[in-house]
């Protein structure tokens, strides 16, 4: 979408600020703020474009949008920093470094140092929407795509590590993966009947999954957290993050301990990798509908 078309899409809605991780662009409720959806967006790309994209797409009806259809909402659409990319020989907005989407487990050390500061920042953004609200956690969703949608996934799963831990309204991510999933099923099924100090095989990955989530292994068996409700949506040909890779997230997500609702789709622009118009977007703009609460 045009620049032109975002400014006058939000003339005085529009709101950007500043920080190390680049531009959060917010779309405004055009109605009386009941929510806050946080959306984060794929590599390369960045809030302001995600939202223009996002916004692009029509419901089955074709009259309407997202925010059209749920005018009360106030989105928000934080960027990433500016990473290095070894394989493009240059700076790339990413949440972290993902090495390989063929072999996701190779070099997931370099994951590691973005995962937990993207992570980080989330959690904080969160607790300012949360605050905006009154602390209502329940009116604020969170989700993303891509790149953005495997941070937020950590950010769900990190929220019993908060320094204020609160149960949101929802989630949803499209065209995603789970990074360090196998560790996470691990990790989990280790907790279950786990000594007070967690066990570990030794490896970075576990060690890292264990210290992020050591909370969360711990009252996973018993948290409200995992009512939290949850959509994923993936192209059944997406070329980019293979919809065996969102499989995997959902069976993670799975062990865990939430229930997931899981969709796919055939035929999405970007070879796959967006969200199919109509469906998905109806699929998306459903699941908000009926999981906010008033």
């Amino acid at each position: 979408m045009p620049q032109s078309e975002i400014a006058a899409m939000d003339t005085s809605a529009e709101n950007r600020t500043k920080s190390a991780f680049g531009s959060t662009y917010v779309h405004e409720p055009q109605a009386e703020h009941t929510h806050t959806i946080i959306l984060l967006h794929g590599r390369g790309s960045s809030g302001e474009e995600f939202a223009g994209e996002l916004f692009e797409g029509r419901l089955s009806d074709q009259s309407k949008t997202l925010p059209e259809r749920l005018p009360s909402c106030k989105w928000v659409f934080p960027s990433s920093p500016e990473v290095w990319n070894p394989l493009f020989q240059e700076d790339i907005s990413a949440w972290f470094e993902a090495h390989s989407l063929t072999d996701v487990d190779a070099r997931q050390d370099l994951q590691i140092p973005g995962i937990r500061q993207s992570v980080e920042y989330v959690l904080a953004l969160l607790g300012q929407e949360i605050e905006a609200l009154d602390g209502r956690a329940e009116r604020v969703f969170l989700g993303g795509i891509s790149l953005g949608g495997a941070v937020s996934l950590w950010t769900l799963l990190c929220l019993w590590n908060a320094p204020v831990p609160r149960r949101v309204g929802g989630f949803f991510a499209v065209s995603t993966w789970l990074p360090f999933s196998k560790n996470i099923s691990r990790v989990f099924d280790k907790g279950e009947t786990s000594r007070p100090e967690l066990p570990s095989d030794g490896s970075e990955s576990d060690a890292f999954v264990e210290t992020m989530l050591s909370s969360a292994i711990v009252k996973a068996q018993s948290s409200s957290f995992l009512s939290v409700p949850v959509f994923l949506g993936h192209g059944s040909d997406d070329a980019y993050v293979d919809v065996n890779l969102g499989r995997q997230a959902r069976d993670s997500l799975l062990d865990v301990g939430f229930e997931v609702e899981w969709k796919e789709y055939l035929g999405a622009e970007q070879e796959g990798h967006w969200l199919k118009c109509p469906e998905e977007m109806d699929d998306v703009a459903s699941f908000l509908s009926r999981n906010m609460i008033y």
